[in-house]
């Protein structure tokens, strides 16, 4: 089990320490782009794909949201934070991770509005 280190009262933490001999994935950056290059307009459809996205690759590689221990979520805009907090209730439940967030001006293509990466260890 990872260990907790400085929770802190939200859901992310300050840090998470992997034990030894752990399995450790890095999520690549997910975006709500499909196979066709199609990217739905809105912060709402954008956010649940993307967090669905990262459960699938948990589930793919034998682990679930409780091993997440660290993402990086990049946004353009601070007014789609909602959109954030709603799927990720929704996908993570009450799973706190350490976190990141960053606000950035642009990402790989214009209608893309959220990326996220994440990091999951399991103790193998």
């Amino acid at each position: 089990m990872n260990i907790i280190r400085n929770p802190t009262s939200g859901h992310t933490l300050r840090s998470v320490e992997i034990p030894p001999n752990s399995r450790i994935l890095f999520i690549s950056g997910q975006t709500a782009t499909d196979d066709k290059g199609f990217t739905p307009p809105d912060a709402d459809t954008q956010a649940d794909i993307v967090y669905a996205k990262v459960v699938q690759t948990l589930k793919d590689a034998g682990m679930d949201v409780t091993d997440v221990v660290k993402t990086n979520l990049y946004m353009t805009n601070p007014a789609d934070i909602g959109a954030i907090v709603k799927a990720g209730k929704k996908y993570f439940g009450n799973h706190a991770q350490a976190g990141t967030l960053v606000y950035v001006s642009g990402l790989a293509k214009p209608e893309v509005l959220l990326e996220l990466e994440a990091v999951a260890a399991k103790k193998a």
